[in-house]
Order: C-alpha cells, then sequence, then structure tokens
C-alpha cells in the first residue's frame, strides 16, 4: 500500500499542478466557463456571476498549493481532505454536465422540446486540452482511485512530512510525469519550466525555514503572481485558434480529408397499406405510399472547423473575407462597449492614430449595439468604424475588454491587452 499511496501522490499533485498553471494562464476564459454554469437555465446561481474572476484565480492557485502539499508532505491532513472536497465536486460536474448532452441528445432524437442549456465542456485543462465532459467524468472517476486513498491516509496522519531524500523523490518523479503530460501529451513546455522554480523555491524555504504555512505561501505567491501577469497582459501561452501564426480563413475551413459525419436514417413508412421502418445512411426507402416520418442518430461526429461563428458584418452584409483578404488590418476587440475598461478605451486613439498614420486601417468588432457604438465613438474621438460579432466569439478572440489583434492577408500577426498597446509595431 505504500507504494501505491506514493503513485498516487506523484500522480495527483503533479495533474494539480499542471490543471492549476493552465487555468492560471487564462484565468479569464476559466471565469467565462464559471458564468455559464452560474447561469439561471444551468445552475441557476446567478448571484456568482460578479465573483466569477475572483472565483477563478483563487480556485485555480490552490490547485496548484494542494499539488504542492500533497508532493512535499505538507499539511498532508488538510491538503488532502481539500483535494478529496474538490475532485468530488469536480466529479460531479463533470458528470452533471455529460448527462445534462445525453438527456439534450435524446430528447433531439425523439422530437421533444429539452428546456435546459448544457455547458459543453468542463473546461478542466481550458483550452490546452479539450475533453468531452463523459471523457472529463472518467477522468474524474479515474483520479478519485487515487484521491480517496489519499484522503485516507492523510486523514490518519500516515503520510509525514517528506525529508531531503523524499523530497528529491518526488521533485524528480513529478517533474517527470508533468513533462510526459504538460510538454509531450499537450505540448506546454512552460509548464515544466514553471514547475522547476516552483520547486526549487519550496525545496529550499521547506528546509531553510520552520513551518509549513510560509512555504505554501510563496507557492501561493508564484502561482497567484502568474495568474495577475496574465490577467495584466493576455494568456502567457494562447492556445486558442487566434492565436499568432494562425490563419483564420484556414481555421473557418475543413480539410479535403476531414471526417465527416455519419448517421443513421430510421425512415417509417407505409407501403400497401403496411406500416415499415427502414434504417440507412439516408437514401430512404426505395418503393413507398407514403412517409410518415423519419428520425436521425450521429454515429459518429464529424470534424468541426477550429473557427465556426467568427464574423464581421455590418447592418447590411457578411464582410468577412473582405477584410480578411486586406494585406494589412488592425482590428480593435470589444465584446462589449457597455463593459469595456474606460483606460483601455482611453489607450485606444493613440493607437489608432499610430496605425493609421503607418497605412494600416482599423476597424472595431463589438456585440454590442448602434446607440452604444456612437456613443462610445463620441466620447473616445475614435475615428473606427465598429463592426458585428458574436459576443462569445470575441470572448475568446482575445482575452481583453478592449483588446487588439494585428492582421496580414488573415494571419495573426500580433495581439496585445489594451495595457500593452504601445508594444505594437506598426
Amino acid at each position: 500500500m505504500k507504494i501505491f499511496i506514493t503513485i498516487s501522490r506523484l500522480i495527483v499533485g503533479s495533474l494539480f499542478i499542471v490543471s492549476g498553471l493552465i487555468k492560471c494562464n487564462d484565468t479569464i476564459g476559466f471565469s467565462y466557463k464559471l458564468n455559464d454554469y452560474f447561469a439561471h437555465d444551468v445552475l441557476n446561481m446567478e448571484f456568482l456571476i460578479p465573483y466569477s474572476l475572483a472565483l477563478a484565480v483563487f480556485i485555480c492557485v490552490v490547485e496548484v498549493v494542494l499539488g504542492v502539499a500533497v508532493l512535499f508532505g505538507l499539511k498532508t491532513k488538510l491538503s488532502t481532505v481539500l483535494i478529496l472536497l474538490m475532485m468530488l465536486f469536480f466529479t460531479w460536474l463533470t458528470w452533471y454536465t455529460s448527462s445534462c448532452l445525453e438527456a439534450q441528445d435524446a430528447a433531439g432524437r425523439l422530437g421533444e422540446e429539452f428546456n435546459k442549456n448544457c455547458v459543453k465542456d468542463c473546461g478542466c485543462f481550458g483550452d490546452a486540452l479539450k475533453l468531452e465532459p463523459k471523457e472529463s467524468f472518467y477522468k474524474d472517476l479515474f483520479l478519485l482511485i487515487f484521491t480517496i486513498p489519499l484522503f485516507i491516509f492523510g486523514i490518519r496522519n500516515k503520510i509525514p512530512k517528506n525529508d531531503k531524500k523524499q523530497d528529491h523523490f518526488y521533485i524528480i518523479g513529478s517533474l517527470i510525469l508533468i513533462f510526459l503530460f504538460g510538454v509531450l501529451y499537450i505540448g506546454w513546455w512552460f509548464s515544466l519550466l514553471f514547475s522547476i522554480v516552483l520547486f526549487g523555491i519550496v525545496y529550499l524555504l521547506k528546509h531553510k525555514m520552520k513551518g509549513d504555512w510560509l512555504t505554501l505561501l510563496a507557492a501561493y505567491m508564484l502561482s497567484l503572481a502568474f495568474a495577475y501577469y496574465c490577467l495584466q497582459n493576455l494568456p502567457f501561452t494562447d492556445f486558442r485558434a487566434y492565436k499568432i501564426g494562425d490563419n483564420l480563413q484556414e481555421n473557418m475551413t475543413l480539410p479535403p480529408d476531414a471526417q465527416k459525419e455519419i448517421s443513421d436514417y430510421t425512415w417509417t413508412y407505409k407501403l400497401n397499406g403496411e406500416e415499415k421502418t427502414l434504417t440507412d445512411r439516408g437514401r430512404g426507402p426505395k418503393e413507398y405510399d407514403e412517409i410518415i416520418g423519419v428520425k436521425t442518430e450521429v454515429v459518429k461526429k464529424g470534424d468541426e472547423p477550429k473557427i465556426q461563428d467568427f464574423t464581421i458584418e455590418s447592418e447590411d452584409e457578411d464582410l468577412t473575407q473582405q477584410f480578411l483578404a486586406e494585406d494589412k488590418l488592425v482590428i480593435i476587440v470589444c465584446y462589449s462597449l457597455e463593459k469595456a475598461e474606460t483606460e483601455g478605451m482611453q489607450a485606444l486613439k493613440a493607437m489608432t492614430k499610430r496605425a493609421q498614420d503607418n497605412g494600416y486601417p482599423v476597424i472595431g468588432l463589438t456585440a454590442s449595439g448602434q446607440q452604444k457604438k456612437k456613443e462610445i465613438q463620441d466620447t473616445y474621438k475614435l475615428d473606427v468604424d465598429f463592426y458585428l460579432c458574436d459576443e462569445k466569439v470575441l470572448k475568446t478572440v482575445v482575452r481583453a475588454n478592449p483588446g487588439v489583434i494585428v492582421l496580414e492577408k488573415g494571419t495573426v500577426t500580433q495581439k496585445a491587452h489594451w495595457n500593452d498597446l504601445e508594444d505594437l509595431e506598426f
């Protein structure tokens, strides 16, 4: 059992660190996911929406700290209790999400109305690793195999504080797992580099100073500093389909060899006065007197473009392809002009003039209405035409309100938070 507990500490601790870091990298994205769950037609906890960003930061930072605690044997009684509570909650959440989607699909097949809204994924690993809700649920069940014994041993004070030799073992073992999962599987070198620095600081403080709390506080502050940096700028690593180097037109289309959706069609029809059924891939019965109905069931989902709903629309027409074909283009992204940061809006005028003076057309994208667009143009003296795009899409394009992306023939060459507009090169 001792070997199993050792393996459990390595797996749970390493996974918590990587998972927490991914969410620290994009706490705004994680807060959007929390808002989806807090909505009135999901968990009906709208009173928490104003606190979603603070909750997102707290959860992801604590996740990293708990990973450190279980690896180094710090406050193991408390840390294993908190880990189990988090795992039980996330297991319930992924079960709830997957069950909702299954019920929604079943209602669709039966032609029945489904009034609940379902969250498509839990956001466990942000945009770095997209898992189907059912996959996330099975992942959490698998982790409970390791988490429950950790809780039992921790609550009985049978997980002692590591000595130096044990620390060396857990540091090396965890770094290997983080390399395998964070680097080789997800492709994020930063997870390994951050962990090396984190482990080094924790190790030095643990053996130089008395008290576990100070060591854990250092891990908390380092993780919090990383989350704060990403909040005040942009995510350190962009995992979305609008990252620098990506071409938006290419991400809006599928390659010729993409997997197409495969569906079974169940036809109900009458032939010679007799009611019959036939299941095929869409051709239907060759002979019939009357088609009574048809039901479809997806057997295998088809591939989807990385970008599906990005548009640049005026009141009259869709101008997406026209603008994406421009040799160079600056887009001010502001998902909500009503919620835009005042300081950020004030900084746009100088950036806009600098871009236009260097031959860059500048446009705005927002989900706000025409009256608010005019008000913003007048208030901040912005010589920019604002076009329409879906709010959720704009939140994905850039994690700032406002933010800016620079395109060359549809390829993203620069992105900036409003704090960093002076860094843009034109």
